[in-house]
């Protein structure tokens, strides 16, 4: 009986050191407090120089004296390609969110960051959540909303003659305007479409047309480009500007902007500080008054971590929304992301903060519906987003360079339709 009950407890502790140890990924006696963390990501330009100031804000006055070592790198994904299964990729990283279906084996799953942290998800945008979920379970937290908006020269508007305070809300004006702004003999240009750069594209085709990709019952889904009208009416309006010299063939756009050569363009809101640098007068807008598309960068946790350094991240992760007493959100890490590189924000103390409400900017591109995702072309749930993006740069540019549009849709919805069957399986697409 002795030697039973001796058994018995053996095996009850031996069993609660498991529960505790591997039960949800961190012991009970996790802090967090003085740890070192890796942070990997490849922001290289001046919104990294931003970055490294705000990490190092938090390692001189976090309370719970982390220290995050932050490595900025062009290549990322050659790096995680090989560190993540040899287990050596940083303990946090920021990485588009499209990305958590590739690397979902390698990454910790963050719904404990509700019960760790000050943080609450129904402080968050739910569409925004949504692009950081996989079957239900949170992988990220949004970093920043990398849609497309409209940008505008006031001081071209001027010239022209035109409203420097009314941009276009359609192709008619978008087209209207551009030619009054077009003055060749100054190389300006009223029009500033990439040819092939599917990021400005698509919110144009999205307007016109819809999604590319929906899903039409979960798991299942259907391409809408062959035969879609108002993709078709969306390319003639584009292969117009390009054929009567309102746009112009070069790849820089961004460039010309800032040398005040473009009067109207489509680019997310990492133009803006280059912009304001070169002192253009200008301003940006939902691209014709219609909540903006793009996709959602996020924070991410590798599972190679152990359970103090997770619970490190998680606090970073808390501490880039809130600071350090919940205050003053103007003044967070998320808070000078939107103000000084102006990205608007996901984070709903944020967006209603007094300063916030006070930049027009801001406001202007801010997601006002909180179910509103801000994935381009594609359902959140799909898999291979950036593949179905690339196919609709490539179609831009060769019907801009003479292939009929027609055939053009019809080749794209074939190579789309393949892309649903590599990632889904045959029995996911619909047609």
């Amino acid at each position: 009986m002795k030697l039973y009950k001796k058994t018995f407890l053996l095996c009850m502790t031996l069993f609660l050191v498991a529960a505790v140890v591997f039960g949800n990924g961190k012991s009970d006696d996790a802090t967090g407090k003085g740890v070192t963390i890796q942070f990997w990501n490849q922001w290289v330009g001046p919104d990294g120089d931003a970055l490294v100031d705000i990490v190092n804000t938090f390692n001189r006055t976090n309370p719970w004296n982390i220290k995050v070592e932050m490595t900025i790198m062009n290549g990322i994904a050659e790096k995680l390609a090989t560190s993540f299964p040899a287990g050596e990729a940083s303990t946090l990283l920021l990485l588009n969110t499209g990305e958590r279906f590739m690397y979902q084996e390698f990454l910790h799953q963050m719904d404990d960051i509700w019960t760790n942290t000050t943080l609450q998800e129904s402080n968050f945008l739910r569409g925004y959540l949504e692009e950081c979920r996989v079957d239900g379970k949170l992988y990220g937290l949004p970093f920043q909303n990398s849609s497309m908006f409209m940008y505008y020269n006031k001081d071209l508007f001027a010239k022209a003659g035109l409203d420097p305070n009314k941009p276009p809300m359609n192709f008619d004006e978008w087209t209207d305007m551009a030619k009054k702004i077009t003055d060749h003999k100054s190389n300006v240009y009223g029009s500033g479409i990439f040819k092939s750069y599917y990021g400005q594209q698509m919110p144009l085709w999205e307007f016109a047309g819809g999604k590319i990709i929906t899903e039409v019952s979960p798991g299942k889904y259907k391409v809408n480009l062959a035969g879609n009208a108002g993709y078709k009416k969306c390319l003639e309006w584009e292969k117009h500007l390009f054929d009567n010299g309102i746009n112009p063939l070069e790849d820089d756009i961004d460039s010309m902007f800032r040398a005040n050569q473009i009067g109207i363009m489509v680019n997310g809101a990492w133009l803006a500080a280059g912009a304001d640098a070169s002192s253009v007068n200008f301003e940006m807008a939902k691209i014709f008054g219609i909540e903006p598309v793009g996709r959602v960068e996020g924070f991410f946790i590798s599972k190679n971590s152990t359970p103090d350094q997770i619970l490190a991240a998680e606090r970073f992760i808390q501490w880039w929304y809130q600071g350090n007493d919940g205050k003053d959100l103007a003044k967070t890490g998320g808070g000078r992301w939107a103000f000084e590189i102006g990205f608007p924000t996901g984070y709903i103390p944020l967006i209603n903060a007094p300063e916030y409400k006070a930049s027009k900017r801001l406001q202007a591109l801010t997601v006002k519906n909180a179910d509103v995702g801000t994935l381009m072309g594609a359902p959140a749930s799909f898999r291979a987003n950036t593949q179905v993006l690339e196919v609709i740069g490539n179609t831009s540019q060769e019907v801009i360079y003479g292939k009929p549009i027609d055939e053009a849709l019809a080749t794209a919805q074939k190579d789309i339709e393949a892309i649903v069957v590599q990632y889904h399986g045959q029995s996911a697409l619909v047609r």
